[in-house]
């Protein structure tokens, strides 16, 4: 393509036609009206149609001395068709000469933007679509409940795994106070031995009595673990769980 001769007066787009009318006539203000009324919002499919109006609009912006609206207009008309020439018998030299500045000037800008205008849209994929696993595969991933070996597990963990909080709870409280009470009296009473492992007179009626309470707290934590081993695994009946829906 050796050029794109923009003639206003061989132009045969009669959308432009009053615009390009008053402008020879030298009505700057009605051309002006007209042409922005065509490319604000564009109203011309034609990259020929809409190259000639931009390049009219900014030699009546450039008549106007309106120089950055010129500026604007005459890279948008040559990203629309950068072969576009003017004819010297149409347009003023100062004009013409504007042209070809601003053409070096944003040669870059307009070849970008020229690009986009023919970059054919790109294709978004299409959305993923995800298969409702059936009954089933539901069922396979169903989550299975905890095991009751965790019921062996003193403190009442067992209980607190399978949800029953408040039986684990209190078996937490009381199996730790037994086993504190028991531990404490355990340790001071092996505190107060002297070094042939004997109590002293005064502290021996002291540890008999922690050695009382180390036996009380021992049994009370023996036997409150037995009970939380039995009540999960004989009196506790497992919770069914289906599959989800």
């Amino acid at each position: 393509m050796t050029g794109l001769l923009l003639a206003l007066v061989l132009s045969a787009s009669s959308a432009l036609e009053p615009a390009r009318e008053a402008y020879q006539s030298g009505d700057l203000p009605r051309a002006r009206a007209g042409l922005e009324a065509l490319l604000q919002p564009l109203q011309l499919k034609d990259p020929a149609e809409e190259a000639e109006a931009r390049l009219l609009l900014a030699a009546t912006y450039h008549a106007q001395e309106d120089v950055k609206g010129a500026e604007r207009e005459v890279v948008q008309g040559l990203a629309a068709a950068p072969d576009a020439k003017l004819d010297p018998l149409l347009y003023p030299p100062d004009f013409i000469a504007f042209v070809e500045r601003v053409r070096v000037l944003h040669r870059q800008r307009i070849a970008d933007l020229s690009a986009s205008r023919h970059r054919p849209p790109a294709l978004l994929p299409p959305p993923a679509t995800t298969a409702r696993p059936s009954t089933a595969d539901r069922a396979l991933y169903t989550p299975r409940p905890p095991s009751r070996g965790w019921y062996l597990v003193p403190f009442g963990v067992g209980h607190l795994v399978h949800g029953q909080d408040t039986m684990g709870t209190a078996l937490a409280v009381t199996q730790g106070t037994a086993f504190v009470v028991s531990a404490a009296s355990l340790g001071t009473a092996l505190a107060m031995r002297g070094p042939d492992g004997k109590y002293s007179a005064e502290d021996a009626r002291l540890a008999r009595g922690l050695n009382i309470s180390y036996l009380v707290g021992a049994y009370a934590f023996a036997a409150l673990y037995a009970y939380g081993v039995l009540d999960g695994w004989f009196l506790t009946s497992p919770v069914p769980r289906g599959p989800q829906g």
